[in-house]
């Protein structure tokens, strides 16, 4: 079905908010249906055949059943690239992602699975079909970034790391699982004022795994690997909070870092609306609102 000529884009999580406007641009950009083979990535496959129908079931658009927080999903549906789409990837955009205000060890556990591990399995499962000079875009998050940088400096430390392994934030992520369940987490984020510390810290890990696969696959089939952050967009994931942008922008902050000339982008890096992130900065917004929000839809 896919021509060396097209580009085959994987968006996970498509069915609705940024990663269905995500989904929504690419079709706009293309200058004809067979530009680009998109692959509309979404856990209930009812969901994304829904939202195929709301984008007009173009063609070039195809539903990928796929719940990152499952192994077995993900092989199955490596299994259909194969089978249905020539095996191959150009871009593999891994947005799927689950959040809540709660910080409980279910949660930690359940976001954790799906943001940060899921993404993990996925790459792992994908990266053999990228195809030469091939992208791989990690969503992540800004809070990810305040969340590191309220942590302890040797925590700091570690995941700064210009030798940093998975195995290493593996580690990193199982001492703040454990810290969650045993209500210690001041002890990795003493006087944090952050809310929802298990979504910001499941996108410390991914931002940093992001680094470390850059640096392990530069040598390979020359792919780039870099996180995003969409900015915070009105979505049901954060239940349209005050203040949010539309998801549209955050789809435009994914679609820089797809679309620019790879010479104008650094490998394992964080970006958001074409600008290049720090990996930790000191949270920036005005978190008052946000928690009377969060209590209101409690």
């Amino acid at each position: 079905m896919s021509s060396s000529k097209q580009r085959v884009i994987l968006v996970t999580g498509a069915n609705k908010g940024i990663g269905f406007e995500v989904i929504k641009k690419l079709l706009e950009e293309s200058s004809s249906s067979s530009n680009n083979l998109i692959l509309l990535g979404s856990r209930d496959l009812k969901r994304g055949q829904d939202a195929l129908l709301q984008l007009g079931s173009p063609s070039n658009v195809h539903v990928l059943q796929l719940d990152t927080s499952s192994e077995e999903s993900i092989a199955r549906a490596t299994d259909e690239i194969k089978q249905k789409y020539g095996g191959q990837l150009d871009v593999l955009i891994n947005n799927a992602a689950i959040a809540s205000w709660n910080d409980t060890a279910e949660t930690a556990r359940d976001i954790f699975a799906t943001n940060y591990y899921g993404i993990k399995i996925v790459n792992k499962y994908l990266f053999p079909l990228i195809r030469e000079n091939g992208r791989v875009v990690n969503v992540s998050s800004g809070v990810g970034a305040w969340a590191l940088h309220d942590m302890t400096d040797e925590i700091q430390k570690k995941y700064k790391s210009e030798t940093l392994t998975e195995e290493e934030i593996d580690g990193l992520v199982k001492d703040f699982i454990s810290a969650i369940a045993t209500k210690t987490i001041d002890k990795i984020m003493p006087n944090t004022k952050l809310l929802g510390l298990c979504y910001s810290g499941s996108k410390t890990a991914l931002t940093a795994l992001t680094r470390v696969q850059a640096r392990r696959w530069s040598g390979a089939k020359n792919v780039l690997v870099v996180s995003v952050c969409p900015g915070y967009c009105s979505t049901d994931l954060n239940n349209h909070g005050p203040g949010s942008r539309p998801p549209a922008l955050g789809a435009d902050s994914i679609l820089y870092v797809v679309n620019t000339p790879k010479a104008d982008l650094e490998n394992g890096e964080f970006y958001q609306d074409g600008k290049k992130l720090p990996q930790s900065s000191a949270c920036t917004m005005d978190l008052s609102t946000h928690k009377q929000h969060a209590e209101d839809k409690a």
